[in-house]
């Protein structure tokens, strides 16, 4: 940015906007030029097109937007109150309002893309400076391994205050009251998880990064006239008794609950254990055999916390496959390899993931799996 050009921009319009009348700009404007010196490189960046004076306004008042704030510019007390009262301002919800569905997603983006589970307090005040609500208890039940709760609301209308932390705000949502909340789960001063509700058009969306690194995102359910939406139903959904299967697995790991599955009924069960971020039977559900490129379980469960967006990519995918899956094949490739196939409603591309027969006999999904 050309700051003297900037300023030259200012001093020309400033008799047409908010600071018509100041007689004389010379300290406002060197304390403009300080306040762009200092605050450097922003790590949230969104560009519209202000004017100069307005620009200049911003500046000295001290709010960035999508209240993406300078850290230190308001205290906060365990029960979410602020220490220094107008300390904090609000942006200008006209500038950049709640009904910007752009702006919301790109802001979801940024906000996935930065934060990891066990970044320290410290480090999510730098990525993320804004203004939050701390609270003793969020309404949670106390089984979500959390010891302390954040709040965040942003793309917030002057004057909006958050009901109730206990739940996902769809009305002053779907009201484009605010237009985005953060919702976050310390442990030991480590984020141990956080969500993110979020408007789109006429629907709430629900994303979560849970504490083994695996996400969840789906539009909220919003009961019309008492009801509920319907649950659809997909090719990859579990018969009762698959379903016991599927929980015996998953607490005992033993392969011989496996035995005599197909390549299928056993990528349905992989689909499951992915639909409910069970990590350690997803690992468990690869073969295992000598000779087979293999993290280790250690690995395999820290680099899910190190990639927030191939995790959500590949929920995405998932939800894909659930939703839009018509049918599901096999192709026996020889005695002791298959590939199952997914084709798909909308005729994409079908998807094939590879399995293989261990020295059990029992059949589980390669490493390099999907293709």
């Amino acid at each position: 940015m050309n700051l003297d050009k900037l300023l030259e921009e200012f001093k020309e319009t400033a008799d047409r906007t908010l600071l018509r009348g100041m007689e004389d700009t010379t300290d406002l404007e060197e304390r403009i030029r300080m306040n762009m010196e200092k605050k450097g490189k922003k790590r949230f960046r969104f560009t519209y097109p202000l004017s100069a004076a307005l620009v200049a306004v911003v500046l000295v008042i001290g709010f960035t937007p999508y209240l993406l704030q300078k850290e230190g510019t308001s205290t906060h007390t365990p029960n979410g109150t602020s220490a220094e009262p107008g300390t904090h301002q609000k942006p200008d919800p006209k500038a950049h309002p709640a009904s910007d569905d752009q702006a919301i997603m790109e802001t979801v983006d940024e906000i996935v893309g930065v934060l990891r589970v066990g970044m320290t307090q410290d480090q999510i005040k730098d990525k993320v400076s804004m203004t939050y609500t701390a609270m003793d208890d969020y309404g949670g039940g106390g089984d979500d391994g959390a010891d302390e709760y954040w709040g965040y609301s942003i793309f917030a209308k002057e004057g909006y205050k958050r009901k109730d932390w206990a739940m996902i705000e769809t009305e002053g949502l779907l009201k484009r009251d605010v237009g985005l909340e953060l919702l976050v789960g310390w442990k030991d001063k480590k984020l141990h998880w956080y969500t993110l509700s979020y408007v789109q058009g006429k629907d709430v969306y629900l994303f979560k990064m849970n504490s083994n690194g695996t996400v969840n995102e789906d539009v909220v359910d919003v009961p019309q006239n008492g009801t509920q939406t319907p649950v659809a139903t997909s090719v990859f959904d579990l018969k009762p008794e698959e379903q016991d299967r599927y929980y015996n697995y998953m607490y005992e790991k033993k392969d011989d609950l496996l035995r005599g599955l197909s390549p299928i009924d056993v990528l349905k069960l992989y689909v499951k254990a992915q639909q409910e971020g069970q990590l350690e039977m997803q690992y468990a559900l690869h073969i295992e055999d000598d000779g087979s490129e293999k993290p280790t379980p250690e690995q395999y469960l820290e680099d899910m916390k190190k990639d927030p967006v191939g995790a959500r990519n590949s929920w995405k995918q998932l939800k894909k496959m659930r939703e839009l899956a018509s049918d599901i094949t096999l192709e026996q490739t020889s005695e002791k390899e298959a590939v199952v196939w997914v084709t798909f409603k909308d005729n994409s591309d079908k998807v094939g993931y590879k399995m293989q027969k261990n020295k059990q006999g029992i059949w589980k999904l390669n490493w390099m799996a999907r293709q």
